[in-house]
């Protein structure tokens, strides 16, 4: 009876482990990714100083900036890949747990005499595979944290390369980031240069995306 409770507790703690991991990997997702769009909160380096201050909706770029837009795409198709993946594992996993506790269950006292050595070396193959999966969920997390960190870099360089060129072209001392959550209460329409923004970032993306082709 001993072995039984050790190999229901082994059930109950799958279950929970694949649920533990696909909570925090959503938070980490969704952590990872504020940090890189409050980037656009940042003051864009600047080569030729006026009086002249702009600024951007940030909530605006971020849906419409079609690199962050292909980025995050590609990002989430890698992680319901490796969701769907873990899973699946995690589901046979507790296939194979359920079917040994069923057929351990119906032995009788003599019979698990018997085969306690096999017993034995199948709930081991178990709590092993386990503890295998544990592995393979916090390598795949890893992954998919350096991935979105990449994400950020490649977004941070190509913003800092357009707002660089596009300040000097137009003059600008300041381009500043407004969203429902920044500082900046209020700035006359006149001043909004999020438009235009969007479509030089967007004419870059496609220009540099041809090249590739």
């Amino acid at each position: 009876m001993k072995q039984i409770h050790l190999i229901f507790n082994l059930f109950l703690s799958i279950s929970i482990a694949i649920l533990f991991y696909l909570h925090f990997s959503e938070d980490r997702t969704s952590k990872s990714l504020d940090n890189i769009k409050n980037f656009n909160n940042q003051v864009a380096p600047v080569e030729k100083l006026t009086n002249s201050i702009v600024y951007v909706n940030s909530d605006t770029l971020w849906e419409k900036y079609e690199l962050i837009i292909e980025l995050q795409n590609q990002l989430a198709a890698t992680k319901r890949a490796k969701e769907s993946y873990l899973v699946s594992k995690g589901q046979k996993l507790e296939e194979d747990a359920y079917q040994f506790q069923m057929e351990a269950s119906q032995m009788t006292e003599p019979q698990m005499i018997l085969n306690q050595t096999k017993l034995e070396q199948t709930q081991s193959d178990l709590q092993s595979r386990q503890q295998q999966l544990m592995e393979e969920q916090q390598r795949i997390e890893k992954n998919l944290y350096d991935e979105q960190q990449t994400m950020g870099i490649k977004i941070r360089e190509e913003l800092t390369i357009i707002l660089k060129q596009y300040s000097v072209d137009n003059g600008y001392q300041l381009i500043l980031a407004y969203s429902a959550l920044s500082d900046l209460l209020y700035a006359p329409d006149s001043l909004d240069i999020t438009k235009d923004l969007v479509n030089s970032l967007n004419a870059k993306y496609q220009a540099d995306k041809a090249k590739e082709e």
